[in-house]
């Protein structure tokens, strides 16, 4: 696909103006896309939303490697999409996004420094957005988020955060059983937090049989954001989602009691050998020690919500160990049993869920709800019950990405209202994930 820079693309946007709102599919408006994201959200084609897309940007690489991967979404054999990108280039990228009538879409994912900017933006000019995580990444860019949504409800705009997790199947049995008082009880609030969750993720991995190439600012927490401001959006959300389903959650519903970080250090060579560049970035040799970097990519967040303590870890390595990955583990300690997620060696780094019970009441009452998840079933190990979710049962991460943004402009186009709670529990989100970097740096 060839690089088909414009100066302007007025007149497509002139035309596409002129059609009824009502009869026109939406158009999708990709605003600097320097993320791996950016590009999944358009893997597949989307139902109502126009082949034509327009994208706003700063020349360089990370454009490229977009536009390439939306070149290989077009051209493989099976189920090709036809994408079509109208492009504008240029430092001034972003004053070139014209004003809307409110029918179509801006998708964020990339440099998270700016990202709660472009959502003010996009949505001052009437734009619905699609922003994958994390929508802010400080308190500045958390009290701009919450400006964000105050526009959007004004003027009746949908402002979504990209939330793969909650199609996860694994994710939404465990919702079934901590709300399902015949197998969990109760949440057990004395012994220790309520819910932990731990994810350890690496720098430099495989993703798709190659190897995963960073841009340089992904090592600077101004531009990336911390490990406790990005990783545990997606835990945080999790927590909401599965313990409290359906309730708003403000920011006067939680406290945070600790949060700490500390770095991962990353040498010059492990920089080279994941960026393709030679040296440090400018920005980055300020901090440069010995010939390596600090990034603060690990830490803890202890809080509660409506009293209910829980306690969030994120964990950065260099590399996983030949035969391994990311690992996630996650308890939900329950009056009657605890749900353990784990995914790690014992699982070969397949996620999977387990019950600290092997009771013959509790095996009953499990396949009860399992009943709604064709080809899930519960099996009997050692003092313990494993839900065995066969990998056919399974949808791939990267078409969770699809998943969120078919439900997103069912919103965006009336067929489904919004729950209030979105709003309310993803402002919270960001208010726990940016005082916490806040206070970890105290």
């Amino acid at each position: 696909m060839a690089l088909n820079y414009k100066k302007s693309i007025g007149l497509f946007l002139l035309l596409s103006s002129i059609m009824s709102c009502k009869d026109k599919d939406v158009t999708l408006n990709v605003i600097d896309p320097g993320h791996f994201h950016a590009s999944l959200l358009q893997k597949s084609s989307l139902e109502g939303v126009s082949y034509m897309v327009n994208v706003y940007a700063p020349q360089g690489e990370e454009l490229e490697q977009y536009l390439k991967a939306i070149e290989g979404y077009n051209t493989r054999e099976d189920n090709p999409t036809s994408w079509q990108e109208q492009i504008y280039v240029g430092d001034d990228f972003l004053s070139h996004l014209p004003k809307d009538s409110g029918h179509d879409v801006v998708m964020l994912a990339g440099n998270n420094r700016r990202k709660s900017e472009y959502i003010l933006s996009s949505v001052e000019k009437c734009y619905n957005v699609l922003s994958d995580k994390p929508m802010a990444i400080d308190q500045d860019g958390w009290e701009k988020l919450k400006t964000s949504y105050d526009v959007a409800e004004e003027k009746e705009l949908i402002l979504y955060d990209l939330m793969t997790e909650r199609y996860d199947i694994l994710n939404n049995i465990v919702r079934d059983i901590v709300n399902n008082e015949s197998v969990f009880g109760k949440f057990e609030y004395q012994n220790g937090p309520s819910v932990s969750m731990k994810s350890v993720h690496h720098f430099y991995k495989e993703v798709g049989g190659n190897a995963l190439k960073r841009p340089e600012w992904y090592y600077d927490v101004t531009q990336q954001g911390e490990g406790i401001a990005d990783v545990t959006t997606h835990l945080i959300d999790l927590v909401f989602w599965q313990c409290f389903p359906g309730q708003s959650i403000e920011t006067n519903n939680v406290s945070i009691e600790k949060a700490s970080h500390y770095p991962t250090w990353i040498s010059r060579n492990q920089y080279a050998l994941s960026t393709g560049a030679d040296d440090f970035s400018p920005y980055l040799k300020q901090i440069e020690e010995n010939g390596s970097i600090p990034v603060m990519a690990n830490g803890s967040i202890d809080f509660k919500v409506f009293d209910m303590p829980v306690r969030m870890e994120v964990k950065w390595n260099w590399t996983p160990e030949s035969g391994s990955g990311d690992t996630f583990e996650a308890v939900y300690n329950g009056t009657k049993v605890d749900v353990v997620v784990r995914q790690d060696a014992s699982t070969d780094f397949v996620k999977s869920i387990f019950l600290t019970d092997d009771s013959l009441p509790t095996y009953n009452a499990l396949k009860d709800i399992l009943k709604k998840y064709p080809g899930v079933r519960a099996e009997y190990k050692k003092k313990e019950i494993e839900i065995i979710v066969p990998l056919e049962c399974r949808v791939s991460h990267e078409d969770h990405f699809n998943m969120v943004a078919s439900q997103f402009l069912k919103y965006v186009r009336g067929e489904e209202k919004m729950p209030l709670w979105e709003k309310s529990n993803t402002l919270t989100k960001y208010y726990i994930t940016t005082k916490s970097v806040e206070m970890a740096s105290l």
